[in-house]
């Protein structure tokens, strides 16, 4: 397995942490793994980007045009980090699937192949009073994905590894309804599609 993942937000949204669970469960499975942070730190409002290399690499930077994921926490971040997606890779993005992405965007979108995912993890978090949990939902929307390289069930032991035992509860909730969430916006095209005759 060989995948480079980049994930982009603003300081507060656990991007670190996301990046930490992604990491801790690729280890687990025995791949090797590399990373970085490289734009801001931690602080809160500021843009921070974590590049993650899953698989035999040499450097740990994510060159433009080469991630395979892009799992930006916020829409104007997910814009920005666009140009690091290659061709048919998938974008992954908290924001409400309505709202993105912006149509003078989708002809772009559209040239490269690229995969859009939408979910509204912020509303997910607020409807469990956590509004941090938010990443952790956007994590559980992730697994249903075409492709993406971890399972739920591997993803939810590494969560459980390295969050601290008092968050398991909203971890577990928020993790299972970013899932829910993919299932609902399946639900929801089934029936746009579906034509009622007179």
């Amino acid at each position: 397995m060989r995948y480079a993942i980049l994930l982009a937000g603003i300081g507060g949204q656990g991007v670190l942490f996301a990046h930490n669970v992604l990491a801790e469960c690729a280890l687990a499975q025995g791949f090797n793994v590399t990373g970085a942070e490289t734009h801001g730190m931690s602080q809160r409002g500021g843009s921070v980007v974590s590049h993650l290399k899953i698989g035999d690499t040499a450097a740990p930077l994510i060159r433009q045009g080469t991630a395979d994921f892009v799992i930006a926490f916020d829409a104007a971040e997910a814009y920005r980090a666009l140009p690091y997606l290659k061709r048919s890779g998938t974008l992954i993005v908290n924001v409400s699937p309505e709202n993105f992405p912006d149509a003078q965007i989708q002809p772009q979108l559209d040239a490269w192949a690229i995969a859009v995912h939408a979910c509204d993890a912020d509303t997910i978090a607020r409807n469990l009073d956590r509004a941090s949990a938010a990443n952790v939902a956007l994590l559980g929307f992730a697994t249903t994905c075409e492709n993406f390289p971890f399972t739920a069930v591997a993803l939810r032991a590494a969560i459980a590894r390295i969050a601290h035992p008092r968050f398991t509860a909203f971890n577990e909730k928020a993790f299972t309804e970013g899932i829910n969430a993919c299932q609902d916006s399946h639900s929801a095209a089934r029936r746009a599609s579906t034509v009622t005759l007179p």
